[in-house]
């Protein structure tokens, strides 16, 4: 069996201004061969002086919480509305699904479709700034927060050494998806984000005429899907010992994200090159703190005439004043993954910088952020060493393949399936009251009570699905009020 490697690698930012920040992981290895960790997770809140404050969470309430709403077995609200967006693919582009709940009762009909439109439209600009032949799914939930949180969102995995991808390196769901060809956790969302309907100053509108008191909901979405599609890296550093680490604070095995080895020292070398600093060593926490870093690629180079983009990594007191707690230091999540704030912010490159003004709205991600994106592997190219497919020789490792999820009760088999599915509840506490099937369409069945049938193994009968649709999405409402959401797909 494989065994689960576990690092507290705590890391906060709080801002005074609304901070788009990357999220923290919970690190947990499967495997020997190919791994998988829970994707990064941030959590937005409002803090009592009325300011934005991120705040990186893993391996922690609330990290746990959101990956498992995020996850197939979804705890949500059964009285939850649901929509689903129609994936529209073009000649070129990619195919996004969204799956949107509203979980607020009190959230309006018109409300929550004004919501869901902002969130369409970032998601209809993504696809078609990238290309990928496997469909991402993304699950958007709507839900009534508590009182000052805004949100949380980001992938739901990482993975490494799969064939396709550069080897030993991370790479995010979506990406790692495109690479190998396939979906290589096909029972869960690719991108999961959850934000809150009782926040007064979310813009909604799609016109980029945000009101100076508010915050542009459609960038916001679009800035943190930038994230989840692979616009985040590893490094960090302990501001308490200037201990810089990369591999997401995880020893063994120590793997960079793709992001990281496009990483740029003042100097123009790579970061990552001939381990000129040392991982977990002062060195690197010099490095990272120190001069301006950049990323590079051919891509890049030829966006920004060679001189590579200039990422952001601390608020300078020279610049900003003295700051406690923000200037000067390390700010994880915002540091490292995120564009320079000063070179790029208002201008058409700027939505990826660390932090969002009121008022300020930006319409796509800009030439620069795409051209990382293309150095990272969307145009189809790897720059180094690609994992070869060696599955026919067999690895002799005994654990759950990829996307698999043995730590919950509830499984459902055969995934694909033809013509009916089973629940083995035989470690569960609930029983089945119903079950409704939505497809890739946005077309909803209600499930015959006379089609679910069993106790501890539950057999569901879907063999009247007649639609064009091969993906579905199962809903079951359980007899204590709580739902979950699993993705399936259907073997023509």
């Amino acid at each position: 069996m494989k065994d689960k490697t576990i690092t507290p690698h705590i890391r906060n930012l709080i801002s005074s201004i609304l901070v788009l920040a990357l999220i923290g992981l919970s690190p947990t290895i499967y495997g020997q061969v190919s791994q998988e960790l829970p994707g990064p997770v941030s959590q937005l809140t409002l803090n009592n002086r009325g300011e934005i404050e991120c705040v990186i969470h893993m391996n922690d309430q609330v990290a746990n919480k959101h990956h498992t709403m995020g996850s197939s077995k979804s705890m949500m609200s059964s009285n939850g509305k649901i929509q689903q967006s129609k994936g529209k693919k073009g000649q070129d582009g990619a195919q996004i699904f969204v799956f949107y709940l509203n979980l607020d009762p009190a959230f309006s009909d018109e409300d929550f479709n004004i919501a869901t439109t902002a969130f369409q439209s970032a998601v209809d600009i993504w696809a078609s700034q990238i290309t990928s032949d496997v469909p991402i799914f993304v699950l958007a939930l709507f839900s009534p927060l508590d009182e000052g949180v805004l949100g949380s969102a980001g992938p739901t995995f990482v993975f490494a050494n799969v064939p396709g991808l550069e080897r030993d390196t991370w790479y995010g769901n979506a990406l790692a998806d495109k690479l190998a060809g396939e979906d290589l956790s096909p029972v869960d969302f690719d991108i999961v984000a959850n934000f809150s309907t009782v926040f007064p100053n979310w813009y909604f509108g799609t016109d980029a005429n945000t009101p100076a008191e508010d915050f542009d909901f459609r960038t916001v979405v679009l800035h943190e899907l930038c994230h989840g599609l692979g616009f985040f890296g590893s490094m960090f550093v302990d501001n308490a010992t200037g201990i810089g680490d990369y591999g997401f604070g995880i020893p063994n095995p120590v793997y960079p994200a793709i992001y990281d080895r496009l990483a740029n020292s003042p100097d123009g070398k790579s970061i990552l090159k001939d381990n000129r600093y040392g991982n977990f060593t002062t060195e690197l926490g010099d490095v990272l703190l120190g001069d301006p870093l950049t990323v590079k690629g051919p891509r890049i180079k030829k966006a920004t005439n060679g001189k590579g983009a200039k990422l952001f990594t601390v608020l300078d007191s020279d610049v900003f004043g003295e700051i406690p707690g923000l200037t000067d230091i390390w700010l994880p999540g915002s540091s490292y993954s995120h564009l320079d704030f000063l070179t790029y912010a208002g201008a058409p490159n700027g939505l990826m910088v660390p932090f969002l003004a009121r008022g300020l709205a930006y319409e796509n991600p800009g030439e620069i952020t795409l051209a990382i994106y293309n150095d990272l592997g969307w145009n189809g190219k790897i720059n180094r060493e690609v994992m070869a497919d060696n599955s026919s020789n067999g690895s002799g490792d005994d654990s759950p393949e990829l996307g698999s999820d043995t730590s919950n009760a509830l499984t459902i088999y055969p995934n694909p399936f033809v013509n009916s599915i089973a629940v083995d509840m035989v470690l569960e506490t609930r029983s089945i009251l119903k079950a409704t099937v939505y497809d890739m369409y946005g077309a909803s069945m209600q499930i015959p009570k006379k089609n679910i049938q069993g106790n501890s193994i539950v057999n569901i009968d879907l063999s009247k699905l007649r639609n064009r649709s091969d993906l579905y999405f199962l809903q079951l409402t359980f007899d204590n009020g709580e739902a979950e959401i699993h993705k399936i797909m259907r073997n023509n």
